[in-house]
């Protein structure tokens, strides 16, 4: 399970509860491939993931991220990734995908603080906003009627 959507502005919020498999990420790659179709062309969108919620990624899952963040690198201004503090192996996954893409506006975070600090000078004030709500919003706090499950 996983949404990715755009609320405000530029910015993409994705959480990720799992993405067991290769059709799972393969779906997830197609719904940030939607999401970028939608937004203005030569507009670069900011990301941050939620990674909170998942154990670990099977080999497949990392490999199909590998390329997702290769493809997205144009697109993409700035990324925070979020994983749990004790979460050491997906940190280690997600940090191994984030050194492949070469890109120093790409980083791993354990705090959700030090990832909105990250965004935030990239960000308008209406998106800082919503990146702040979106940060401090756990998944049971929203009515699942109001969010976008794929």
């Amino acid at each position: 399970m996983f949404t990715v959507e755009v609320q405000v502005g530029r910015l993409i919020e994705a959480r990720i509860e799992s993405l067991r498999g290769l059709d799972r990420a393969v779906a997830y790659a197609d719904a940030f491939a939607a999401v970028l179709q939608r937004s203005p062309p030569g507009v670069p969108m900011i990301l941050c993931a939620d990674h909170r919620a998942v154990p670990v990624y099977s080999q497949v899952v990392t490999d199909k991220l590998a390329g997702l963040f290769g493809a997205m690198n144009t697109r993409l201004a700035r990324i925070a990734l979020l994983v749990s503090p004790t979460n050491a192996t997906l940190s280690m996954q997600l940090g191994r995908i984030v050194r492949e893409a070469n890109n120093t506006d790409r980083r791993v975070f354990t705090v959700p603080m030090e990832a909105e600090a990250f965004l935030s000078d990239a960000l308008t004030s209406a998106e800082r906003m919503r990146l702040a709500r979106f940060l401090r919003t756990d998944r049971g706090d929203v009515p699942p009627s109001s969010r976008s499950r794929i």
